[in-house]
């Protein structure tokens, strides 16, 4: 039996909340990370790596792939969303490696597993940065727009 200690209990105003609504940019670019992921995991499971006659180190490969998918999860709408998929980017990133164990001429390594996570911070703070820049253009653009006297 789950105690919630009533009414004015932090546990019972969690459970009885009521959800937002999921916006539309969260939901594209949730899309697009989990399209980058399912590539990620198409090429982890082939023999070979489909993508080594066009960049040739390993560790370049895992930084690119999952830079991408951190740039998905730092473009989320709110602080909230981002910080979970950058979770679920990092996890990710273990289960990648897990899956590789079993397939023929591959392996899991740390490396990688390093590989991946620099990346996903580096995709992470990039995507941070632009929309640092956007907002600051933005409000610098309003601060402008207001400030100039309008023209009949």
């Amino acid at each position: 039996v789950l105690n919630t200690g009533g009414p004015e209990s932090a546990a019972w105003r969690l459970m009885m909340r009521k959800s937002e609504p999921v916006s539309t940019s969260t939901m594209l670019w949730a899309g697009a990370a989990v399209l980058l992921a399912a590539v990620v995991i198409w090429g982890a499971v082939q023999p070979t790596d489909p993508l080594s006659p066009y960049i040739h180190t390993d560790t370049a490969r895992h930084i690119l792939a999952f830079s991408a998918i951190g740039l998905c999860a730092a473009l989320m709408p709110t602080a909230k969303p981002r910080i979970l998929a950058l979770g679920a980017v990092l996890g990710f990133a273990v289960l990648v490696e897990i899956i590789q164990i079993p397939v023929p001429d591959r392996q899991a390594s740390w490396s990688d597993l390093f590989a991946s996570s620099v990346g996903s911070f580096a995709g992470f703070g990039i995507g941070a940065l632009v929309l640092n820049v956007f907002e600051i253009m933005r409000e610098q653009f309003s601060t402008r727009a207001k400030a100039s006297p309008r023209q009949p």
